[in-house]
This record gives structure tokens, C-alpha cells and sequence, in this order.
């Protein structure tokens, strides 16, 4: 069995693998699929590296505002959800008289880090208009 391998043109070099039986052959392709395999694997693992290097150079790149703004949109409904929960817990053990002062508070709370979000969610929706005109 007779094997040519032709390069690039900018290498003029030609391989002439010459395999005087099967078995041999099949040790060939076998090494040539686990370095092709090899090969495959590392650039992979390049391609992983620098997303994770351009993930964390846009963490280093962002402003205090803007991670604030990022915090709040993540862990803001997780928020609302605790003081509901802690309202509704607190209720066995807070008098009845004043349960509708805390559930005054609870309110103005509520309502202010609804804004909060509502005001993430407009600036990034006017950010991204902002930019689309501008191209």
C-alpha cells in the first residue's frame, strides 16, 4: 500500500508513506486520528482561554455603575421574594396593630427596588438605541 500526503503549495514537500501491510496501515490512521484529535483538543482549549481572558476584561472594564445596575437586576427580584417571605413569617409575631404599619414599610420597599429594576431595564433599552443611532 502505497500513501502520498501533498502540503501546502508554500511547502513543496510531498510524503510517501509506503506500508507493506494492513495493520501497519491501520496503526498509521490511528495515530494520525489522535494527533488530529490532539490537535482539535488544543485549540479548544485556546478558544476557551481567551473567552475567559475577554469575559474578565470586561469585568475589569465595567464601571462601578454599571456592576451596581448588573448586581440589582440579578439579585433583585431574589430581594423582593426575601421580604415577602420575612412579611409573611414576621406576621405570627408582630402585634396586630402594627401590621399595617410594616406592611407600609414592606410596600415603599417593594416599590423602590421595582424602580430600581424598571430604571435598569429603560437605561439599557435607551443605551442600546443610543448606540444603534449612532452607527
Amino acid at each position: 500500500m502505497v500513501r502520498e500526503k501533498e502540503f501546502d503549495d508554500d511547502n513543496d514537500q510531498n510524503v510517501r508513506y509506503v506500508v507493506k501491510d494492513t495493520q501497519t496501515a491501520v496503526k498509521m490512521r490511528k495515530a494520525e486520528a489522535k494527533e488530529a484529535a490532539a490537535r482539535y483538543r488544543a485549540v479548544v482549549r485556546k478558544t476557551n482561554a481567551e473567552a475567559k481572558m475577554e469575559l474578565a476584561k470586561m469585568k475589569l472594564q465595567m464601571s462601578a455603575r454599571e456592576a451596581a445596575s448588573r448586581h440589582i437586576a440579578i439579585f433583585g427580584p431574589l430581594y423582593l421574594l426575601l421580604l415577602i417571605a420575612a412579611f409573611l413569617g414576621s406576621i405570627q409575631y408582630i402585634p396586630s396593630e402594627q401590621i399595617s404599619v410594616v406592611s407600609a414599610l414592606l410596600t415603599l420597599l417593594i416599590t423602590m427596588i421595582g424602580a430600581n429594576l424598571r430604571s435598569i431595564v429603560s437605561e439599557s433599552n435607551g443605551d442600546e438605541k443610543k448606540k444603534k443611532d449612532i452607527k
